[in-house]
Protein backbone atom coordinates (compact mmCIF):
# COMPACT_ATOMS: atom_id res chain seq x y z
CA UNK A 1 0.00 0.00 0.00
CA UNK A 2 1.20 3.54 -1.43
CA UNK A 3 0.13 7.01 0.48
CA UNK A 4 1.05 10.48 0.13
CA UNK A 5 -0.20 13.50 1.62
CA UNK A 6 0.52 16.95 1.06
CA UNK A 7 2.24 19.20 3.47
CA UNK A 8 3.55 22.64 3.34
CA UNK A 9 3.78 22.33 -0.41
CA UNK A 10 5.62 19.39 -0.43
CA UNK A 11 4.89 16.08 -0.72
CA UNK A 12 5.30 13.49 2.34
CA UNK A 13 5.70 9.87 1.08
CA UNK A 14 4.65 7.33 3.12
CA UNK A 15 5.60 3.85 1.93
CA UNK A 16 3.17 1.05 4.16
CA UNK A 17 4.24 -2.21 3.58
CA UNK A 18 2.34 -4.81 1.23
CA UNK A 19 0.82 -8.11 2.15
CA UNK A 20 1.30 -10.28 -0.67
CA UNK A 21 -1.93 -11.01 -2.47
CA UNK A 22 -0.90 -14.75 -2.55
CA UNK A 23 -1.71 -14.59 1.75
CA UNK A 24 -4.87 -13.33 0.95
CA UNK A 25 -6.50 -16.21 -1.37
CA UNK A 26 -8.94 -17.29 1.66
CA UNK A 27 -5.99 -18.01 4.13
CA UNK A 28 -5.23 -16.55 7.73
CA UNK A 29 -2.04 -14.77 7.68
CA UNK A 30 -1.91 -16.45 11.59
CA UNK A 31 -2.19 -19.73 9.33
CA UNK A 32 -0.47 -19.50 6.43
CA UNK A 33 3.63 -21.06 6.96
CA UNK A 34 6.34 -18.89 7.00
CA UNK A 35 9.10 -19.72 4.07
CA UNK A 36 11.11 -21.28 6.87
CA UNK A 37 8.54 -23.86 7.48
CA UNK A 38 8.38 -24.23 3.57
CA UNK A 39 11.77 -24.50 3.09
CA UNK A 40 12.36 -27.27 6.02
CA UNK A 41 9.42 -29.37 4.42
CA UNK A 42 11.11 -28.79 0.53
CA UNK A 43 14.26 -30.01 2.33
CA UNK A 44 12.51 -33.54 3.52
CA UNK A 45 11.73 -33.76 -0.14
CA UNK A 46 8.06 -31.67 -0.49
CA UNK A 47 7.68 -30.83 -3.91
CA UNK A 48 4.38 -29.03 -3.61
CA UNK A 49 6.31 -26.92 -0.39
CA UNK A 50 8.72 -25.54 -2.81
CA UNK A 51 6.19 -24.70 -5.48
CA UNK A 52 4.72 -22.43 -3.24
CA UNK A 53 7.94 -20.64 -2.13
CA UNK A 54 8.12 -20.45 -6.27
CA UNK A 55 4.83 -19.04 -6.35
CA UNK A 56 5.14 -16.49 -3.05
CA UNK A 57 8.45 -15.21 -4.30
CA UNK A 58 8.93 -15.28 -7.71
CA UNK A 59 7.71 -12.06 -9.08
CA UNK A 60 9.37 -10.41 -6.18
CA UNK A 61 12.70 -11.90 -7.33
CA UNK A 62 11.29 -10.51 -10.98
CA UNK A 63 11.23 -6.88 -9.87
CA UNK A 64 14.77 -7.34 -7.83
CA UNK A 65 17.01 -8.84 -10.72
CA UNK A 66 15.77 -6.62 -13.72
CA UNK A 67 16.77 -3.88 -11.87
CA UNK A 68 19.92 -5.62 -12.38
CA UNK A 69 20.00 -7.18 -16.04
CA UNK A 70 17.68 -4.17 -17.40
CA UNK A 71 15.60 -6.72 -19.23
CA UNK A 72 13.12 -8.86 -17.86
CA UNK A 73 14.10 -11.49 -20.39
CA UNK A 74 17.00 -12.03 -18.72
CA UNK A 75 15.91 -11.61 -15.20
CA UNK A 76 13.46 -14.36 -15.71
CA UNK A 77 16.39 -16.85 -16.83
CA UNK A 78 17.73 -15.44 -13.34
CA UNK A 79 15.03 -15.74 -11.27
CA UNK A 80 15.02 -19.64 -12.68
CA UNK A 81 18.58 -20.12 -12.13
CA UNK A 82 17.92 -18.97 -8.26
CA UNK A 83 15.00 -21.35 -7.80
CA UNK A 84 16.92 -24.34 -8.97
CA UNK A 85 20.45 -23.21 -7.26
CA UNK A 86 18.02 -22.78 -4.03
CA UNK A 87 16.58 -26.35 -4.58
CA UNK A 88 19.83 -27.78 -5.22
CA UNK A 89 20.92 -26.25 -1.65
CA UNK A 90 17.93 -26.57 0.53
CA UNK A 91 19.67 -29.31 2.59
CA UNK A 92 22.85 -26.55 3.56
CA UNK A 93 19.77 -23.74 4.57
CA UNK A 94 19.74 -23.01 8.32
CA UNK A 95 15.45 -22.60 9.05
CA UNK A 96 16.33 -20.71 12.38
CA UNK A 97 17.35 -18.11 10.30
CA UNK A 98 15.08 -16.04 7.38
CA UNK A 99 14.48 -17.67 4.23
CA UNK A 100 14.07 -14.21 2.01
CA UNK A 101 17.63 -13.54 2.68
CA UNK A 102 19.30 -16.59 1.87
CA UNK A 103 17.26 -16.69 -1.42
CA UNK A 104 18.02 -12.47 -1.96
CA UNK A 105 21.84 -13.31 -1.53
CA UNK A 106 21.85 -16.34 -3.76
CA UNK A 107 19.98 -14.26 -6.74
CA UNK A 108 21.95 -11.23 -5.98
CA UNK A 109 25.42 -12.77 -6.40
CA UNK A 110 23.99 -14.51 -9.79
CA UNK A 111 23.11 -11.35 -10.98
CA UNK A 112 26.30 -9.91 -10.27
CA UNK A 113 27.88 -12.46 -12.20
CA UNK A 114 25.43 -12.67 -14.77
CA UNK A 115 26.57 -8.48 -15.54
CA UNK A 116 30.07 -9.62 -15.16
CA UNK A 117 30.03 -11.95 -17.74
CA UNK A 118 28.56 -10.21 -19.92
CA UNK A 119 30.34 -7.02 -19.88
CA UNK A 120 33.08 -9.30 -20.49
CA UNK A 121 31.69 -10.76 -23.75
CA UNK A 122 30.76 -6.84 -24.22
CA UNK A 123 27.15 -7.44 -24.73
CA UNK A 124 24.32 -4.97 -25.03
CA UNK A 125 21.80 -5.64 -22.18
CA UNK A 126 19.23 -5.91 -25.02
CA UNK A 127 18.38 -9.46 -25.78
CA UNK A 128 18.61 -10.46 -29.51
CA UNK A 129 15.01 -9.85 -30.83
CA UNK A 130 14.02 -6.94 -27.68
CA UNK A 131 14.58 -3.17 -29.68
CA UNK A 132 13.56 -1.50 -26.56
CA UNK A 133 13.90 -1.17 -23.44
CA UNK A 134 10.85 0.43 -21.15
CA UNK A 135 11.93 2.91 -18.83
CA UNK A 136 10.50 0.98 -15.85
CA UNK A 137 10.97 -1.91 -16.52
CA UNK A 138 12.55 -2.69 -13.07
CA UNK A 139 9.02 -1.96 -11.65
CA UNK A 140 7.56 -4.71 -13.78
CA UNK A 141 4.11 -4.31 -15.22
CA UNK A 142 2.07 -4.72 -12.39
CA UNK A 143 3.68 -1.67 -11.17
CA UNK A 144 2.70 0.83 -14.27
CA UNK A 145 1.49 4.19 -12.84
CA UNK A 146 2.22 3.70 -9.59
CA UNK A 147 4.63 5.65 -7.24
CA UNK A 148 7.09 2.38 -7.33
CA UNK A 149 7.20 3.03 -11.54
CA UNK A 150 7.78 6.44 -10.69
CA UNK A 151 10.62 5.64 -7.99
CA UNK A 152 12.37 3.19 -10.46
CA UNK A 153 12.91 5.96 -12.54
CA UNK A 154 14.45 8.54 -10.21
CA UNK A 155 16.54 6.33 -7.65
CA UNK A 156 19.50 4.75 -7.86
CA UNK A 157 19.57 0.90 -8.54
CA UNK A 158 20.50 0.31 -4.58
CA UNK A 159 18.38 2.68 -3.48
CA UNK A 160 15.35 1.54 -5.54
CA UNK A 161 16.13 -2.45 -4.58
CA UNK A 162 16.59 -1.19 -0.72
CA UNK A 163 13.23 0.43 -0.70
CA UNK A 164 11.29 -2.02 -2.61
CA UNK A 165 12.81 -4.99 0.10
CA UNK A 166 12.15 -3.30 2.93
CA UNK A 167 8.28 -2.19 2.08
CA UNK A 168 7.42 -4.40 -0.93
CA UNK A 169 9.24 -7.45 0.76
CA UNK A 170 8.86 -6.45 4.54
CA UNK A 171 12.79 -7.33 4.99
CA UNK A 172 14.35 -5.50 8.22
CA UNK A 173 16.90 -3.45 7.43
CA UNK A 174 19.51 -5.84 8.70
CA UNK A 175 18.82 -8.12 6.08
CA UNK A 176 18.54 -5.97 3.49
CA UNK A 177 21.87 -4.71 4.27
CA UNK A 178 23.10 -8.21 4.37
CA UNK A 179 21.55 -8.98 0.82
CA UNK A 180 22.94 -5.64 -0.58
CA UNK A 181 26.72 -6.00 0.96
CA UNK A 182 26.28 -3.02 2.94
CA UNK A 183 26.48 -1.90 6.19
CA UNK A 184 23.12 -2.25 8.41
CA UNK A 185 23.86 1.73 8.77
CA UNK A 186 24.60 2.56 5.18
CA UNK A 187 21.44 0.71 4.55
CA UNK A 188 19.51 3.23 6.74
CA UNK A 189 21.01 6.48 5.08
CA UNK A 190 20.02 4.62 1.86
CA UNK A 191 16.81 4.37 2.58
CA UNK A 192 16.18 8.07 4.22
CA UNK A 193 17.52 9.27 1.48
CA UNK A 194 15.58 7.86 -1.04
CA UNK A 195 12.59 8.60 0.68
CA UNK A 196 13.48 11.94 0.71
CA UNK A 197 14.29 11.96 -2.75
CA UNK A 198 10.75 10.86 -3.98
CA UNK A 199 9.04 13.01 -1.14
CA UNK A 200 11.25 16.14 -3.43
CA UNK A 201 10.47 14.79 -6.85
CA UNK A 202 7.47 13.13 -6.86
CA UNK A 203 3.44 15.10 -7.88
CA UNK A 204 1.53 13.92 -5.38
CA UNK A 205 -1.52 13.64 -7.92
CA UNK A 206 -0.05 11.63 -10.81
CA UNK A 207 2.94 10.06 -8.34
CA UNK A 208 5.11 10.91 -11.78
CA UNK A 209 7.84 12.92 -11.25
CA UNK A 210 8.12 16.34 -11.26
CA UNK A 211 9.86 18.33 -14.51
CA UNK A 212 11.14 21.36 -13.70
Amino acid sequence: MIATTLTKNKLQVSLSREVPDQFLSGVSLSKAKTDEDLAREAADGDVDAFEEIVRRRREGLVRFLTSFTESTVDAEDLVQETFLRVYRNLSRYDPRKPFLTWLYVIARRLAINFKRNRSRRGESPLPEGETELHENECATPSDSGSLWSSASKLLSPDAFRALRLHYGENMPVKEIAEVLGKTTTGTKVLLFRARRSLADQIDPQTYEPIHP
